[in-house]
């Protein structure tokens, strides 16, 4: 898998540090290094991450997402 164009490139070009990716895609930081590293594959923290960059990038420079409630059975419920 790889995450073309490069996230860690874009990130950095929006002056961000991971810290402040994962706060604004509502992820952990080690998740962000995870999916720079090209070493996570699950694909909402991945759409999070995209949809937040994207946003960014496209002038909306305070984006952030609500974060990921789950349900009993552990699957992702958004608010």
């Amino acid at each position: 898998m790889s995450t073309e164009p490069d996230i860690k490139a874009r990130r950095k070009a929006l002056g961000w540090n991971r810290a402040e990716l994962a706060k604004r895609a509502a992820l952990d930081k080690h998740v962000v290094q995870l999916i720079e590293l090209d070493q996570w594959s699950e694909e909402d923290a991945l759409g999070r991450v995209q949809y937040v960059l994207r946003s960014a990038e496209g002038g909306e420079l305070d984006v952030q997402l609500d974060p990921v409630k789950e349900g009993d059975d552990g699957t992702a419920l958004f608010k």
